[in-house]
């Protein structure tokens, strides 16, 4: 079991198969709804140095944010 650390520099290294790439694919599909937002230009940096200070990725900042919202019912009337 790699840690995400050297799964990202096997990855950047080119050391996957294209098998490993097929299945890490198949895999991702199966598990995985991908939803894509847009922010104004300059905003991502902002937010990912703000997820980079609470030491978590821009995903799990996105989707705890999001997890937030509901719970606290943010968004309703």
């Amino acid at each position: 079991c790699y840690t995400m650390e050297e799964e990202k520099l096997k990855y950047i290294r080119g050391k996957y198969s294209s098998g490993q790439k097929e299945a890490t694919k198949k895999y991702n599909a199966k598990a995985y709804d991908n939803i894509t937002i847009r922010v104004p230009k300059g905003n991502k940096a902002v937010i990912q140095k703000y997820a980079d200070e609470l030491s978590i990725s821009l995903n799990r900042f996105v989707i705890s944010s999001i997890e937030y919202a509901m719970e606290k019912n943010i968004f309703k009337e």
